[in-house]
């Protein structure tokens, strides 16, 4: 078994998080309202049309109030989802709990964490997020912990630094307990789109691919045999439509993938004859990846120590 575990904002949900007056939009939209991140749907339709036993669970920011409106969203979408965890904002209000309100780390390191508890080590997990609050570095975290890379000491640490309360500290360190340690974290994909640097992902994790469309993580996934190549050329049609732009998008979102290493030259040149729905734009992808050269392309970014976790949370503003 497979699962896919994916944010919502600003990841599967084009919503506007850092204004009051884009959160209250967000929270007055209906269903039909709301629009996706272009190809988010596509992608997660792919997935599991692909392998049928692979589960969805979201792990979302959003207040607890709008699970009927995010279900019914999701259902639109032909998304079928296993399990979906809100935040109860309005609970940390009320208990006073303003740092809960806003934090992620005390949020969604224990939900991650006590979603694995019973999951054996064959069970093995893709990780979707945006740069838009702490994704990459929670993720990774949780990577490294669920593998047996960092202990409970350090977990704890890391929590503290990121402003999690001491009772989520516990029941992160209470789940860990129980979780057979498992390298199960394949790729954590990060969708940027506030001009992040790729470079400031590296010290993360080798496992956090950015990408700068969802095309590009469906092309990796291809490489990974998680999606079928119609499901690529499906992720294609709905990034362009989305965006308006063209082929040379295409081409160079997969000479982008291929300079950093996430795909092989070999798997990306295969991707313009498996695909069949990329067959138009395949001479202009050649040429792309033609023009990176023979240069190797390898990321050796070693698994990040503790101290890298805990000065990237320092650095959290």
């Amino acid at each position: 078994m497979h699962i896919y575990r994916w944010d919502l904002d600003r990841t599967y949900l084009d919503t506007e998080i850092h204004s009051m007056r884009g959160l209250l939009r967000t929270a007055l939209q209906t269903a039909e309202e709301k629009k996706n991140i272009p190809g988010s749907a596509a992608l997660l339709r792919a997935l599991t049309r692909f392998d049928p036993d692979a589960r969805v669970a979201i792990l979302s920011g959003s207040p607890r109030q709008m699970r009927g409106v995010l279900e019914e969203k999701l259902a639109l979408d032909g998304i079928r989802v296993d399990r979906l965890v809100l935040k109860d904002n309005l609970g940390n209000i009320r208990r006073g709990r303003l740092r809960a309100v806003r934090g992620q780390v005390g949020y969604k390191l224990p939900s991650l964490l006590k979603a694995r508890v019973g999951l054996g080590p064959a069970v093995r997990e893709s990780l979707f997020g945006d740069d838009s609050e702490v994704d990459a570095l929670v993720y990774a975290v949780y990577a490294e912990a669920v593998a047996g890379r960092i202990g409970e000491a350090e977990l704890a640490r890391i929590m503290e630094a990121g402003g999690a309360y001491s009772d989520t500290v516990t029941e992160a360190l209470e789940a860990l307990r129980q979780i057979g340690r498992a390298d199960a974290v394949e790729d954590i994909f990060i969708h940027v789109d506030r001009g992040v640097p790729v470079r400031a992902f590296s010290r993360l994790s080798p496992r956090v691919v950015p990408v700068f469309s969802w095309f590009q993580a469906a092309v990796v996934l291809w490489a990974r045999g998680r999606i079928a190549p119609i499901g690529v050329s499906e992720v294609a049609s709905e990034c362009l439509s989305a965006t308006g732009l063209g082929e040379n998008a295409i081409a160079g979102w997969v000479q982008d993938v291929a300079r950093r290493g996430h795909v092989t030259m070999e798997q990306a040149h295969d991707l313009t004859t498996s695909c069949h729905g990329l067959e138009p734009v395949a001479p202009t992808i050649r040429r792309a990846l033609d023009a990176l050269g023979d240069k190797p392309r390898t990321i050796a970014t070693p698994s990040a120590p503790p101290l890298a976790f805990l000065d990237a949370i320092k650095k959290l503003p």
